[in-house]
């Protein structure tokens, strides 16, 4: 289970306010100075050029190199995101690399005597203080334990995890600085992203969750004959400390160089064979299958290492894939849309066009039209999917995204093992396996079981539902509103025209009493024509009227006071903008 993020902060600390100008230096000089000013940094933090060169993603990938392991570990973690990033960026995210010189041993004994509660010397019977790697959040040492087991001890790097949370705290801080200021693709805000950063590395920091994803992926490869997991060890274990079997063998990037013939293909297959249960059989799969986490072992046997990132498939997603990939083979469009918009989520007023969502993927079929498996099950289908949904406001669950850089990278590893070979050939017993898979007899019966008891459910709620129907209404709980968008303007419509009829009725009514005064034309004692006047006076009046009334026929819409009012208003936010 994933740790909790934080809550996001309301405010920049006071101590946090050196880094914030480190980060907003660093931006300058890398050309995002337009960053700051969004923010409201620029003025106060810093005055440094903002000439850069190179392209936008290779500027992007070198500040998050100089702004250290969070940045770092924020740009992997976003390397795998084509609902976020554009393909440029995560190519460039992707070579993002976060070796840094290896903690002294004298901090490495700190580290592992506090986390075990008692001296190096009595928990291992040899240590190598010289790491078989290092990174920016830990590093691995070759040791024996005192029973002779010969283990890889992960220990997390002395203070990393304060620099973590406080470079967290300054993120979420800039994110709201950033929000509703920074359009980001899809239906992510820039809080959001940071939360996801956060409960990532949160995870990743806890080498126990990394230590029962181990577990739990041993228990599924227990009875396979060419995967090899590691064993772990509770006892020696912590938060910040992982012992785990030492396995013997190479990394797959030196085998994919010097296996060849069957060994080569038994190894190809190894690797298929394993992606093919864990992400349809098991839900459960590995993350991060770079070739640095796959060692081949004497046997020949495949092994998986560093279970820091994994990702979990329900049977809901499960089938997500599975009729995703069957209906691009069938080329149906209507049903590959609304099992993509099922999957995925929307924002509350964002309204999808399903004719329009239909239409595009059509159109993508139509370029695949006559594909291969081998197209079908290249990333880039996956990518190009993903970027598609987030044009509709359609955000698939990340799962999904990790799904597809763990294919790419399992894709790559094949090709490399079988160059000049025909994947289709190689891939299609799998494919088929998918499709018997998905169309078995057993699975058609599990899936009508489901349904009908589905069914039966609501069948059974509906008598109780509709009662407290009818009580919520006889008790005037119940508020039936309709609402027509086009109420509004027949309003007003309604309004503008009794008005009309209005001053045309009075118009006439004046007219005609002019006329009356008029007919009775007489003059007074002291020679006025007091009705005479009255009679010009009133013809004034009703000829004003009519005046107004054609005004208002024929130039209503200049006429609204509400648009009026909101374009004085828009002037007078305009121009105190500009002062500022």
């Amino acid at each position: 289970m994933s740790a909790i993020p934080q809550a996001p902060p309301k405010s920049i600390h006071l101590q946090d306010l050196p880094r914030v100008n480190e980060i907003a230096v660093v931006l300058a000089a890398n050309g995002f100075g337009h960053l700051l000013t969004l923010m409201g940094l620029t003025a106060s933090l810093t005055t440094h050029s903002e000439e850069a060169t190179g392209p936008l993603a290779r500027r992007m990938r070198q500040a998050l190199v100089q702004l250290g392991p969070t940045f770092v570990k924020l740009g992997q973690i976003l390397s795998v995101r084509p609902d976020i990033l554009p393909k440029d960026v995560m190519v460039e995210f992707e070579t993002l690399q976060d070796r840094v010189p290896a903690m002294g041993f004298d901090d490495v004994r700190q580290v592992v005597e506090s986390e075990l509660g008692m001296p190096l010397e009595e928990v291992f019977a040899e240590f190598d203080p010289i790491p078989l790697g290092s990174a920016s959040i830990a590093q691995v040492h070759r040791a024996r334990l005192r029973d002779g087991s010969e283990v890889a001890i992960k220990l997390q790097r002395k203070g990393i995890e304060r620099i973590i949370r406080s470079d967290l705290h300054i993120l979420y801080s800039l994110a709201q600085l950033l929000e509703g200021r920074l359009a980001i693709p899809g239906l992510h805000t820039p809080t959001a992203i940071v939360r996801e950063f956060d409960a990532a590395i949160t995870n990743e920091l806890d080498f126990l969750q990394e230590l029962k994803a181990a577990e739990r992926m041993a228990r599924y490869h227990a009875s396979s004959e060419n995967i090899v997991i590691p064993k772990v060890f509770p006892r020696w274990s912590t938060r910040r400390l992982l012992a785990m079997e030492l396995i013997d063998g190479m990394p797959l990037s030196q085998a994919m160089a010097r296996l060849e013939g069957d060994d080569a293909r038994n190894l190809a297959h190894a690797v298929m064979e394993a992606t093919y249960q864990q992400v349809f059989e098991f839900g459960f799969f590995h993350g991060d299958p770079h070739p640095g986490n796959l060692f081949v072992t004497p046997e020949n046997k495949l092994a998986y290492l560093d279970f820091g990132v994994v990702g979990t498939l329900t049977g809901a997603m499960q089938d997500t894939i599975l009729t995703t990939f069957t209906s691009m083979v069938f080329r149906d469009a209507e049903t590959l849309a609304l099992t993509v918009y099922r999957a995925g989520a929307t924002g509350k007023s964002a309204r999808v066009d399903l004719r329009e969502f239909i239409a595009e993927i059509e159109r993508k079929m139509v370029k695949y039209y006559g594909a291969t498996l081998d197209d079908l099950a290249n990333t880039a289908t996956f990518v190009e999917i993903v970027q598609m949904c987030t044009r509709f406001q359609i955000s698939l669950p990340p799962e999904f995204a990790v799904l597809s850089r763990a294919i790419g990278l399992v894709e790559g590893e094949i090709r490399a093992l079988l160059p000049g070979v025909d994947i289709v050939e190689e891939v299609k017993p799998y494919a088929q396996r998918l499709m018997a898979r998905r169309f078995s007899p057993d699975r058609v019966a599990v899936d009508m079981s489901k349904m009908l008891v589905q069914a039966q459910g609501h069948l059974r709620d509906v008598p109780t539902q509709f009662n407290q129907l009818v009580m919520d209404l006889e008790n005037g709980n119940i508020t039936i509103v309709a609402r027509d968008p086009d109420a509004a303007r027949m309003r007003e419509e309604i309004r503008a025209a009794v008005l009309r009829l209005s001053i045309g009725a009075l118009a006439s009514t004046v007219t005609m009493g002019s006329l009356l005064f008029l007919a009775a034309w007489s003059p007074t004692p002291f020679g006025i024509p007091v009705f005479g006047l009255f009679g010009f006076m009133f013809l004034w009046v009703g000829a004003g009227l009519f005046a107004a009334l054609g005004i208002h026929v024929f130039f209503a819409q200049f006429l609204d006071l509400g648009a009026w009012r909101r374009r004085i208003l828009g002037v007078v936010r305009f121009l105190s903008w500009r002062r500022d």
